[in-house]
């Protein structure tokens, strides 16, 4: 049963059944197999086909989704407790942060959570503000710290402290350096570009905002990226209010118990906090 939740699991993400073959190390007519047997036993249809022969989730589908992600976290989590029952066992505990808030926030957060790293086992991720809440939206991370304003009805958000964006660099360059277009930074400066008709003449664009501020340190392009990650030496243009911007904290709104102490310091540290 956990081989065909996992399968199924797989081909939601996907939405296709050779990609979640290739995923599991396992052939196109295993996983077709495994999702008729779920099918069956359910006695239910999870996926469909539209005109494009997408795969599709129903409404099954979606709610078998949310449950089976939670029951695949309390198996492994089982597993590893009867494999080591004589030894502690700590709780995974994962956070994903965005760029931004992983270079300012981050570090003394995890800081805070090191006092408790006998008993959790801490992983961390960094992603665009997007694909976080993905991860989280999936059970793939406990905790998201972002900044672009995304709404999910399957995530508590809190907000907490502000950013300030601005436009920095050589402004007489025609390079503009541009995160993803997924990133919180880059919905800001689609704004930016649009509200003053500037059509970029050369583009780069780079996964990382403390990569942009070395280009701009060593006097290369020009782009809209927060204040706090810049040298102090850099030409920078302030920006209306529409280019102050709130972090917010993703959490499910069913946290597993385990981790309860982690999102209590967690959302202690974050009231408290303040980019001065």
């Amino acid at each position: 049963m956990f081989k065909q939740l996992e399968t199924f699991c797989a081909v939601y993400e996907t939405r296709n059944f050779s990609h979640a073959a290739e995923q599991l190390f396992i052939s196109q007519p295993t996983v077709s197999t495994q999702i008729k047997q779920l099918e069956a036993d359910l006695q239910t249809t999870l996926f469909t086909r539209n005109g494009r022969q997408e795969i599709v989730p129903t409404a099954s589908g979606q709610l078998l989704y949310q449950q089976a992600q939670k029951l695949l976290t309390t198996w492994a989590a089982t597993k590893t407790a009867v494999r080591s029952p004589r030894q502690l066992v700590k709780v995974p505990c994962r956070i994903g942060a965005s760029h931004t808030t992983g270079s300012l926030i981050l570090p003394a957060l995890l800081a805070e959570l090191s006092t408790a790293s006998d008993r959790f086992d801490f992983q961390v991720t960094l992603a665009n503000s997007a694909e976080i809440l993905t991860a989280m939206s999936q059970h793939k991370l406990d905790f998201g710290l972002v900044e672009k304003p995304l709404v999910t009805d399957h995530l508590n958000r809190l907000a907490f402290g502000h950013d300030e964006l601005v436009h920095a660099g050589d402004f007489n360059s025609p390079l503009w350096l541009l995160r993803e277009p997924n990133s919180g930074v880059r919905h800001y400066t689609n704004a930016f570009l649009k509200a003053r008709n500037i059509q970029p003449e050369q583009v780069m664009v780079i996964h990382s905002n403390q990569m942009i501020a070395d280009l701009l340190a060593r006097g290369t392009g020009q782009t809209i990226i927060s204040r706090h990650v810049l040298a102090s030496t850099i030409p920078v243009e302030a920006l209306s209010s529409h280019y102050q911007r709130q972090f917010f904290l993703l959490t499910n709104h069913h946290p597993a118990a385990a981790l309860r102490p982690v999102q209590a310091t967690i959302t202690q540290y974050l009231t408290t906090w303040s980019n001065g």
